[in-house]
């Protein structure tokens, strides 16, 4: 038993430095396309570190430079309207007093799948911390590098321009797997490719989120199928079942 929880303590600081070199990929990205359109070096790890939320972080980025900053910050905020089911989610992970101001400012995308794909919930708690502080480093550590080579070297000739892109076409094909978030992936790339070919640049991404709703409602159901389950597995608060997930997760 001991030797088994040990193995699992080492498969998972093994994916949270994972995780945490693909952040620092991805900010490295990031940090390159905010100096290429102008902004200064800091901006990118300031935000990184305050804001601490990839997609919105490059989605108001991309929109203020393109169009105005007051378009983008309700589409930056409107990204992050999903930290609500979020928390609702990891809120037993999550503390009290000053631990739980740090935990919630850590609270993203990964932290949440991390501590989500743990059962017992001493150990998901525990993975939630890592891979917070996982992204609370490298992702602005990342940024910043990205916003010194953005600078000094040609974006388009070493290809930093291609790595968002080619990222979250990664992050998105691994949801396609999921029956739950395929209608949502489908009318987002329906809506944002033809978006982005005829409307102003940057408003493509915004037309993208009219799939939010989809993949709220669908996310919503099987977070209170889990809940269900755990209540009645006696690890957490029982609540209603709603309608059943349509399909197996991977």
């Amino acid at each position: 038993m001991g030797a088994a929880a040990g193995r699992r303590d080492v498969d998972t600081i093994r994916a949270v430095v994972l995780l945490g070199c693909a952040m620092a990929l991805v900010g490295v990205a990031y940090g390159a396309m905010t100096v290429g359109v102008g902004l200064p070096v800091w901006v990118a790890p300031v935000l990184g570190v305050i804001v601490l939320a990839g997609s919105s972080e490059m989605l108001y980025v991309g929109l203020a430079t393109a169009t105005s900053p007051w378009l983008a910050l309700p589409a930056a905020l409107l990204v992050n309207v999903r930290h609500v089911p979020y928390g609702m989610a990891v809120r037993r992970y999550l503390g009290h007093g000053r631990t739980r101001a740090w935990r919630s400012h850590v609270m993203n995308d990964e932290s949440v799948a991390f501590a989500l794909a743990e059962r017992e919930p001493e150990r998901a708690k525990r993975t939630y911390g890592l891979a917070g502080i996982a992204v609370l480093i490298s992702w602005p550590t990342g940024a910043f590098v990205g916003g010194l080579l953005g600078r000094g070297i040609d974006q388009e000739a070493f290809g930093l321009d291609a790595i968002f892109p080619a990222v979250i076409l990664a992050l998105v094909l691994p949801a396609l797997k999921r029956a739950r978030m395929r209608p949502a992936i489908v009318v987002a790339v329906l809506v944002s490719v033809p978006a982005a070919l005829l409307l102003p640049q940057g408003l493509g991404p915004i037309a993208g989120l009219l799939a939010l709703p989809l993949a709220v409602w669908r996310t919503r159901d099987a977070l209170a199928q889990r809940a269900g389950e755990e209540g009645a597995a006696g690890t957490g608060p029982a609540v209603p079942s709603g309608r059943a997930e349509d399909g197996a997760d991977g």
